[in-house]
């Protein structure tokens, strides 16, 4: 198995001993585990080859004997037994603004909660309000979790569902009688979670799907093949579900089409080809009782003449009028990225040197980056005390100096916003940083109104470049705080401020539902990865697929710009009236 792959399970392990009530202790190590095994630059097998797991931060025997098991058998019993005991459906709980284990376990142990039903009953009669250290506001992000969206299958975030997408495809592709294969649904929109993992299959023959059925006991860290009418559902460890659905070579672009559009968009295609006098059905575009051969899916969208729409927009939101117009948005790529404004180095919580971080930068090929570590109050991030901080900025200066071209290192810091308002370090200091991220780190559970003021009050602040991850939330693992992200748009606009879309995939904060409304306010906007390892660098394309989602361009983003420009673009806030 793969080192995502575990890091899933270890996640995966953490949320489940949550709700079984098991001691915070024991949670964080598993998720801590999870943590320190996405960052590692090595394949796990190597180390455990060379007895060298134990050297990962927090693997002590107990998570060294279940690592080896999934790393050698693409299984764990242990996470077998975990979900026999513990119905999967709560993990739901995490995406709750509020709940992260604790809360999680309160609620599932104080309530002897079976399924998600019962929770709804237990909130809707009062009883969560009463459970210890709960009260009103955990109770209404409850309640407007069952109002917003009803509750349904456990959903996976992008950093597990990109590389098992990657990882399946990969390895179909190589089977006798398969011609195409390709991941379908919310999955290729870059919805930011989804419930399973849809993937479209053309073959030479139907009777080929027989035959690919038994070669996929070959796939690495399958569980169980399950059958679903014409389809066949892959069960895995990270217990996100692949469905294999099965078409013909030469119906594969329409499949495609139907699988991956939203209802509403793929009901306007159908509606569009009326229109234009076809017939449209996920087994072909038909006209005059034939079908009409199709290479892919851009000739299906010129064939009903249509401007191209990009997965990522195919939510039935216009954009098929904006096509027939040919005035669709361009959308921000990778390859425009010139540089990654969050990273934390080996001098606070990373895992890399601020060289190393370098050298991945170049290899990316960005003109700068920023080593941001982490302020003195969160301690346990290793937050740089003030000193420390004057010697990293003195040895970037060094650094810069010696270096003949290549990536610029800019000075950075994360502060973080106290409970107050405030900034965890002085202005002096802030000032002779290059950039200056201000995020909330603690405290989650400030009302709605104290927390808005509180990132306000942040951003008024003249030195503040920009917020990090502006809404708190871990997907799959903790719901964001209770904010009015309105305010927050419409007081970075007033003052300057940088939004991040923090492309973790268990944050792609801000949201891409925010994303088109902040830059039409004016609010200018940076896609950071905030990686504490050179592997995590990586993290960047999750970003990119978050900012398309918002129809952002590269004009959009402050760090598609090139060196001197950004600089100009930071020192503005610093210029306005102090």
């Amino acid at each position: 198995m793969e080192n995502w792959e575990v890091a899933a399970a270890l996640e995966r392990m953490a949320g489940l001993l949550a709700l079984k009530g098991e001691n915070d202790y024991k949670v964080r190590a598993y998720s801590h585990a999870a943590r320190q095994v996405i960052r590692c630059t090595e394949p796990l097998s190597k180390l455990i080859a060379a007895g060298r797991l134990r050297q990962l931060p927090g693997i002590g025997e107990a998570l060294e004997a279940k690592i080896e098991e999934l790393v050698s058998t693409g299984r764990s019993s242990f996470l077998a037994r975990l979900e026999a005991e513990v119905p999967s459906e709560l993990l739901a709980l995490f995406t709750i603004p509020g709940i992260g284990y604790k809360t999680a376990a309160t609620l599932v142990q104080g309530l002897q909660l079976g399924n998600l039903a019962q929770l709804e009953e237990a909130v809707r009669d009062g009883r969560v309000e009463q459970l210890p250290g709960l009260g009103p506001a955990v109770a209404r992000s409850i309640l407007r979790f069952f109002d917003e969206r009803r509750a349904g299958p456990a959903r996976f975030h992008r950093g597990v569902a990109v590389p098992l997408a990657e990882k399946t495809v990969a390895f179909i592709k190589k089977l006798s009688g398969v011609k195409k294969v390709e991941a379908a649904g919310a999955y290729r929109r870059g919805v930011e979670m989804v419930a399973e993992m849809p993937l479209l299959v053309a073959l030479d023959e139907p009777a080929a799907g027989a035959k690919i059925k038994e070669a996929l006991w070959d796939l690495p860290g399958l569980t169980a093949l399950v059958p679903a009418g014409e389809d066949i559902i892959l069960e895995n460890v990270t217990g996100l579900p692949v469905r294999l659905i099965f078409t013909a070579k030469a119906a594969f672009p329409t499949s495609l089409a139907a699988l991956t559009g939203s209802q509403q968009h793929w009901a306007g295609l159908v509606e569009s080809a009326r229109q234009s006098g076809f017939t449209l059905t996920g087994g072909g575009l038909w006209q005059n009782g034939s079908a009409l051969r199709l290479e892919d899916e851009r000739a299906l969208y010129r064939a009903l003449k249509l401007e191209y729409v990009p997965p990522e927009l195919r939510e039935g939101a216009g954009e098929l009028a904006e096509a027939a117009a040919g005035k669709l948005p361009p959308l921000l790529e990778q390859k425009q990225i010139r540089g990654d404004l969050h990273l934390h180095s080996d001098w606070s919580d990373g895992s890399a040197s601020i060289e190393a971080l370098v050298q991945e930068a170049e290899a990316l090929g960005y003109e700068y980056m920023a080593v941001t570590d982490h302020s003195p109050s969160l301690k346990i991030a290793g937050g740089l005390a003030v000193e420390r901080l004057l010697e990293q900025i003195e040895a970037i200066r060094r650094l810069n100096e010696a270096k003949s071209g290549g990536c610029v290192i800019l000075a950075g810091a994360e502060v973080d916003i106290l409970p107050d308002g405030s900034l965890d370090l002085p202005d002096w200091i802030l000032e002779r940083l290059d950039v200056v991220i201000a995020s909330v780190h603690s405290h989650f559970r400030q009302d709605r109104e104290t927390m808005t003021s509180r990132i306000c009050r942040a951003m008024e602040h003249p030195l503040v470049h920009m917020i990090g991850h502006p809404t708190g939330r871990l997907l799959g693992s903790r719901g964001g705080y209770e904010i009015d992200v309105e305010k927050l748009i419409n007081c970075a606009a007033a003052t300057g401020t940088i939004f991040e879309i923090n492309s973790s995939p268990q944050r792609l904060d801000l949201p891409a539902a925010y994303l088109r409304p902040a830059r039409d306010a004016g609010v200018k906007i940076c896609v950071n990865t905030d990686a504490h390892s050179t592997v995590t660098m990586a993290d960047m394309s999750f970003g990119v697929t978050a900012a398309r989602r918002g129809r952002l361009a590269a004009g959009d983003l402050i760090n598609t710009l090139p060196l001197a420009e950004l600089r100009a673009v930071l020192q503005q806030k610093r210029r306005r009236e102090r």
